[in-house]
């Protein structure tokens, strides 16, 4: 497995956690059996895209946070740390390019 994919499955196995979800649990949501997501876990295979997807639909996590883009998902946020984080989300650029300038954010 590349190191990437390695992080990957990793940030799965911490959604997992967080959400308190097993391997079986998670199969039946995405309609998989419980033997793929410990295969896929083990790398083998590396979960497809479609995939990926689905769990991250599944875990409440985005896709950006799966794959490294974004490096906290929102589950890991206090209740106001996410409801901040919604806000700056649905402002305009001005308010959120005046929100990075005053959090010094480049």
């Amino acid at each position: 497995m590349t190191k990437l994919e390695t992080e990957i499955i990793e940030r799965i196995k911490k959604a997992m956690d967080n959400r308190g979800l097993t391997q079986s649990q998670l199969a039946a949501k995405i309609n998989l059996k419980q033997y793929q997501i410990s295969r896929m876990l083990a790398g083998k295979p590396f979960p497809s895209v479609d995939t990926l997807t689905a769990m991250a639909r599944e875990l409440d996590v985005s896709l950006y946070y799966l794959i490294g883009i974004q490096e906290v998902s929102y589950r890991e946020l206090t209740p106001d740390g996410a409801a901040v984080a919604d806000a700056y989300q649905s402002s305009d650029k001005v308010i959120q390019d005046i929100v990075k300038r005053v959090l010094d954010i480049k």
